[in-house]
């Protein structure tokens, strides 16, 4: 059996305040943009980082969320 080490590309592991950050810049990119799909796409994309970072939140252990 030949096992070989794959390259695997690192993710960053983004922490909720950051998802918050992210989605402040796209909800603030959107208002640049004039009403059509992008828009659209930006403030969707804002509110879908929004509920990740709610969902990282309310599923963080209890220990951490006492910090």
């Amino acid at each position: 059996m030949n096992l070989k080490k794959r390259n695997r590309t690192k993710v960053a592991f983004l922490t909720a305040d950051h998802l918050d950050e992210q989605a402040d810049a796209r909800a603030s990119e959107a208002k640049q943009l004039p009403e059509g799909e992008a828009r659209q796409n930006a403030l969707r994309n804002a509110a879908q980082l929004r509920v990740y970072a709610f969902m990282k939140r309310a599923l963080a252990p209890q220990a951490v969320k006492s910090k």
